[in-house]
């Protein structure tokens, strides 16, 4: 018998057919992790507006009156925001106006 010349022709393509689908699946797997981060952060920003609104409506409800600042907000109504994650804007016109609330993500300046 006559050994072929070419026998081991192509044994390298299932190595890297096999190497090309570890990379998609890898690269699948971390835009699914940066995606799942990025809506945990939308999230997060919606709640903390949510809590800020809560808090407003509730302090009038109980005593007739906006609060005057954010830190009187934060004093009746027991409020408990990250800020060092989010920015509250609080702003008010007048005490039996409704204010205008913002709550913007702080930005992080990495060194």
């Amino acid at each position: 018998m006559k050994k072929r010349k070419y026998a081991n022709r192509g044994a390298w393509i299932p190595l890297v057919l096999g190497l090309l689908l570890f990379a998609a699946v890898a690269v699948w797997m971390i835009r699914g992790v940066q995606e799942a981060a990025q809506v945990s952060d939308q999230e997060g920003l919606r709640m903390a507006q949510e809590a800020v609104e809560r808090a407003v409506v509730s302090c009038f409800s109980l005593e007739g009156v906006y609060p005057a600042t954010y830190e009187d907000l934060k004093a009746k109504s027991g409020l408990a925001i990250d800020e060092e994650k989010y920015i509250v804007f609080y702003d008010i016109f007048a005490s039996n106006i409704r204010p205008t609330v913002t709550v913007v993500e702080r930005l992080v300046e990495e060194s």
